[in-house]
């Protein structure tokens, strides 16, 4: 999560603060976003799933956000991208709320 999963989604969640300015720089956002994708097929692998059901929607969430995040990567497009932060979010706290205990309690 920490080397893969929150760089790709800072690419996304700071996408209007961060914008790119140049080819290489929205290529590697492309690259970032299709990151967020390929983590929720590795997820979902055999050996890594923990269920076959609630892990898998779950880990469907980040899949869905990562794709279209890719697919507006490829068209540079900045508003479709932002638009994306309260899916790829939900899709992280989502898989939060039910794999990691005590998560949201202090």
């Amino acid at each position: 999560m920490v080397d893969i999963l929150y760089p790709a989604g800072d690419a996304v969640f700071y996408i209007e603060t961060r914008t790119p300015t140049d080819s290489e720089e929205w290529a590697l956002v492309q690259l970032q976003t299709l990151a967020l994708a390929e983590t929720a097929n590795l997820l979902m692998m055999p050996g890594r799933a923990r269920d076959q059901d609630q892990w898998m929607a779950d880990s469907q969430l980040l899949l869905d956000a990562g794709e279209a995040a890719y697919r507006a990567a490829k068209d540079r497009d900045v508003a479709a991208l932002a638009a994306l932060n309260d899916a790829l979010y939900a899709s992280c706290v989502t898989c939060h709320q039910h794999y990691r205990p005590g998560y949201g309690r202090r």
